[in-house]
């Protein structure tokens, strides 16, 4: 009986592998982690340990890179914090404010499968914010669909959030009241555009992109996985009318 090649198959199965984990972009921490897995697999003596550890290891880690990326990824809270420091960690201070809150609130959740009724939802942003569901609805593209917006926190720091998804996409609006001295002007950030006289700044990392501008008041972000250019163009289409809306509660 002709005896199996283990090199050969070794060799046709790293292959595979390679293959299959660069389709996916998973998130850094994941690279490593498979990295540091394979690597202790190479102190086993015996093949069959070590392919068997290696290709757990990577069919575990394709499924959370999967999840993660759909949405549906429960860490621990330690996990989830470390996650968001890190990110987070890589765009200027006043970024962050919006950046930390759409990946606590928006990424980390598991949306309903229909949407939730526009009485629910108006009710978790309270009479004072409940009409920016119609004015930031009324300016995204068709298609988008409304799955969250509520009065929220995140390390003692109140917002009023809104997400919305579209073929597993999602869009964050998140709008938080300034502290104090609080500007993008005080950081010394050169707007990247304006429009109707409102200055935009954006900003990037990994796959998060993040456009802002701020009213007498507040900050407002449009945080997605989008291009940046689409990304910016999103919040174009908000702005003015988001504006207006703050600066009537502001007067």
């Amino acid at each position: 009986m002709k005896q199996p090649d283990f090199e050969q198959e070794r060799k046709l199965m790293n292959e595979r592998l390679k293959t299959a984990v660069h389709s996916v972009s998973a998130p850094p921490y994941l690279a490593a982690r498979i990295r540091s897995e394979i690597d202790a697999t190479k102190n086993r003596s015996v093949w069959g340990a070590r392919w068997m550890a290696v290709a757990a290891t990577v069919a575990v880690c394709l499924g959370v890179t999967v999840a993660y990326q759909l949405g549906h990824l429960r860490l621990t809270t330690a996990s989830q914090e470390s996650y968001i420091a890190s990110v987070s960690n890589q765009v200027g201070t006043i970024m962050r404010v919006g950046l930390r809150d759409h990946i606590h609130c928006a990424v980390f959740r598991k949306y309903p499968k229909t949407p939730p009724k526009v009485e629910d939802l108006a009710r978790e942003m309270g009479p004072k914010y409940a009409g920016l569901m119609q004015v930031v609805e009324s300016r995204v593209p068709s298609g988008y669909q409304l799955m969250m917006a509520h009065r929220c926190g995140y390390h003692g720091r109140k917002f009023v959030h809104l997400a919305l998804t579209k073929s597993g996409q999602v869009l964050s609006v998140v709008v938080a009241v300034k502290g104090e001295g609080e500007s993008f002007q005080t950081e010394n950030l050169v707007p990247a555009l304006a429009e109707a006289g409102i200055p935009i700044y954006k900003s990037g990392v990994q796959r998060f992109q993040i456009a802002a501008f701020e009213s007498k008041e507040h900050l407002v972000y449009v945080i997605s996985d989008l291009p940046q250019q689409k990304n910016m163009e999103m919040l174009l289409a908000m702005a003015p009318g988001v504006k207006a809306f703050l600066s009537k509660l502001e007067s």
